[in-house]
């Protein structure tokens, strides 16, 4: 008697039926992950530069400067582009003269969407901010369960946005739900 070797048509159909099923039950819950990881991977990034702009405050007793820039010289207000941190001797919030550039960063390469404070943040000497801010960042589904940001309190603290009221969505530094619409 000969051995077969392969599949029926039958054991094929229903392979690809249950293949079906699985991936059809399985592919929104992928999604949401991603979009989650892309919220806290740009969240990480931008608060690891914050943390470097307020440690190198306080270790150097001077003004830094954090700001979203496009070429590295000259701060701008779309948090999505490139970050500069940098030591800034004469207080006028821009790069020049023999300032030192400590951080540069890339823009940021995922699809969010990043918002927050108009301009620069200045951390001073003893680690406090010029303003208290929350820096936004949505998925590019606009989904504001997905959506998070890097608070950032007068004295410098930084803080991830979570959900105190327990509606599934995280609030910002004032306590309002942060909405990507």
């Amino acid at each position: 008697m000969l051995k077969q070797h392969g599949l029926t048509l039958v054991e094929l159909m229903i392979t690809v039926a249950i293949a079906s099923i699985l991936i059809t039950v399985g592919a929104p819950g992928i999604s949401s992950i991603l979009q989650q990881n892309q919220v806290i991977a740009d969240i990480n990034n931008i608060s690891s530069v914050a943390r470097v702009a307020r440690f190198t405050a306080v270790d150097e007793s001077a003004s830094v400067v954090m700001c979203p820039t496009n070429n590295y010289t000259k701060c701008e207000s779309d948090w999505s582009l490139a970050k500069m941190v940098f030591l800034d001797a004469d207080n006028d919030g821009q790069l020049g003269g023999a300032e030192t550039l400590l951080v540069a960063t890339d823009p940021v390469s995922s699809s969010n969407t990043i918002s927050g404070v108009t301009g620069s943040l200045v951390f001073r000497a003893d680690g406090s901010v010029s303003q208290q801010a929350s820096i936004q960042i949505c998925p590019a589904s606009g989904n504001n369960k997905y959506a998070s940001a890097l608070l950032i309190s007068l004295w410098g603290r930084l803080a991830i946005a979570t959900d105190d009221d327990d509606n599934g969505i995280r609030e910002d530094i004032s306590g309002t739900d942060l909405s990507c619409s």
